[in-house]
């Protein structure tokens, strides 16, 4: 019998991945209607692209690459994964020692597979305990971690890369964290306030590049899926994945559902 583990970060009020950089709209639930009062509930829901476990793809730096509408979903479904140990703590980077270490000489990676990486950063529910710190410490790849590991996915014919990571760039270390993440709450609400409004049109792309360049190599060799949580439960180096995203049409990434079954 399988064994399916949801891999899938919950969505739910103040959850940290979706709630700490400019350009984020957290995720917010709300009643439109109640069973106490009208015997019925619906509620309304909120949120950005890249809020929770995530689909991203070439989109977000090519304007060319396909939507979420233009992409076959069947690519996703029941796709073999290899499970591969690289354990870090906050804040340490991916590097391309760690690739040469943990992924180049792995006997169970297979041609085409899925290259899910496990941190331990998604473990026993961090996210709840830490809030937005969980987003802001999160281990991360180096720039030169991310073209080797890039590089290695292209000789092995792989086109996707999940992780257990909240975010796999550098986390705007160089200016979005110090211009927006570390000024004080009050200073800084979320978008679409004009207050990220005005700083979202100033930062510019002699900003954005530096400050994200570790996820450029892997956007363009393909599909990335982050802040997954839960790959502690995987006891097998091998697994059928499957991640199937929010399916807005013209969308260049969006939150996704991602389980993993040991058969």
């Amino acid at each position: 019998m399988a064994n399916v583990i949801n891999l899938t970060l919950p969505l739910y009020p103040g959850m940290p991945v979706g709630n700490v950089w400019a350009w984020d709209t957290p995720f917010r639930q709300e009643p439109i209607v109640t069973l106490e009062r009208n015997g019925v509930r619906i509620d309304a829901l909120s949120l950005h692209s890249e809020t929770g476990t995530r689909l991203m793809m070439a989109g977000t730096i090519d304007g060319k690459a396909p939507t979420v509408g233009q992409i076959d979903l069947a690519k996703f479904v029941n796709r073999d994964a290899v499970v591969i140990d690289i354990p870090k703590n906050a804040e340490e980077e991916i590097t391309p020692a760690d690739i040469d270490r943990c992924v180049v000489p792995d006997p169970n990676y297979q041609s085409g597979d899925i290259v899910l990486i496990r941190t331990g950063w998604g473990n026993n529910q961090r996210y709840e305990q830490m809030g937005d710190a969980y987003a802001v410490r999160t281990p991360h790849f180096a720039e030169a971690g991310s073209l080797r590991l890039a590089e290695v996915m292209r000789a092995k014919q792989s086109d996707t890369v999940a992780i257990d990571v909240a975010y796999v760039g550098s986390c705007g270390w160089k200016f979005m964290k110090r211009e927006w993440v570390d000024l004080p709450r009050w200073q800084r609400p979320p978008f679409p306030s004009e207050t990220a409004k005005i700083y979202l049109s100033m930062y510019t792309p002699d900003k954005a590049l530096p400050d994200w360049a570790a996820s450029w190599p892997l956007h363009a060799n393909g599909y990335i899926i982050a802040a997954l949580c839960n790959l502690n439960l995987i006891t097998k180096k091998r697994v059928k994945m499957t991640a199937l995203p929010l399916f807005v049409r013209d969308s260049i990434g969006a939150p996704v559902t991602v389980v993993a079954c040991e058969e």
